[in-house]
């Protein structure tokens, strides 16, 4: 669990980013707004401060989990708090020079500034929820010496930095290709926080653009690889409606069918679908081995259910 300390530094910054986002909430939509240029920024800044909080909790969860060393810590610290900080002054700013009211820029539709609060509450809600869960166990035994250790937590290390980076950038540019990328690295750490997490954002990313196929094709697979199939289901219902023609949408149905429901031959119609459709896929031979399995052609489990991928 987060420290006394960790806690408090979170609090101190999530109390002025939870001002900047409720503000404009609160007010009625037919509202007048003032014309200050500065105005138009308050949205990007609540938004990058978030993320600047998002990497300082980060740097701790790393720490915890063994994956920064003493100097290591020490800096990613220092520049996640100066990130942090410096967002905060500029919101802060932004709303002295405002007279203390935070109002939305004129151009803005009740439907944006909708979407626009709603994307901010919950990576807010992120920010809070992990804070308070527990580091990763997988890598913090630092007696243990041997080479597969030595190698996953140079992929680990990789993988955090990475994060890191790519935070950066959406403090700079908070876009929805941006949270997919930053999803796929947290599906890379296998555990089911990093699945909730992963999850999370791809919501956030298709808050900001419903289209993105990419999100969805991550989001159902995460939900299957925990079992979630009730959402698996209604992801896939969701993404059909933007890409009906696409492989993606049988290969999930037949899994979501077999491994979900246990209609097998719902998922034989489902796999023939996508072997029609994509007979090239790299995915085709786990779907016809599936498929075999799910027809009674080969005893049940000899494929071992191999997790799905996301798809080309």
């Amino acid at each position: 669990m987060a420290d006394i300390g960790q806690l408090l530094i979170l609090l101190v910054v999530l109390v002025g980013a939870g001002a900047v986002v409720a503000a404009p909430l609160l007010r009625p939509a037919g509202e007048a707004a003032d014309p200050s240029p500065t105005r138009d920024d308050l949205a990007s800044l609540a938004l990058r401060h978030r993320i600047a909080v998002e990497s300082l909790r980060d740097v701790e969860a790393d720490r915890r989990a063994g994956s920064l060393d003493a100097e290591a810590y020490a800096g990613a610290r220092i520049e996640a708090e100066e990130r942090a900080a410096q967002t905060l002054a500029a919101m802060e700013a932004a709303r002295v020079e405002t007279g203390g009211e935070l109002r939305e820029a004129p151009q803005r539709t009740g439907g944006t500034r909708r979407v626009a609060g709603t994307v901010g509450v919950a990576l807010l809600a992120l920010i809070v929820v992990g804070s308070l869960l527990p580091a990763p166990l997988t890598l913090a035994n630092g007696t243990v010496v041997n080479a597969q250790l030595a190698a996953q937590q140079r992929a680990e290390q990789v993988r955090q930095d990475a994060i890191r980076k790519l935070e950066k950038t959406l403090v700079a540019k908070p876009e929805a290709a941006g949270l997919v990328q930053l999803a796929d690295l947290y599906l890379q750490g296998g555990t089911a926080d990093d699945f909730q997490h992963a999850a999370n954002l791809l919501l956030l990313a298709l808050r900001l653009d419903p289209k993105q196929s990419d999100a969805y094709r991550l989001l159902i697979t995460a939900y299957i690889q925990t079992g979630d199939y009730k959402d698996a289901t209604a992801a896939t219902d969701a993404y059909a409606r933007i890409a009906p023609t696409s492989p993606d949408i049988p290969f999930f149905r037949g899994l979501i069918a077999y491994q979900g429901t246990g209609d097998r031959s719902a998922a034989v119609r489902w796999f023939d679908a996508f072997l029609k459709a994509a007979p090239d896929d790299p995915r085709t031979v786990m779907v016809r081995s599936l498929r075999a399995e799910a027809a009674g052609q080969l005893p049940s489990g000899s494929t071992g259910s191999p997790a799905p991928s996301p798809g080309s």
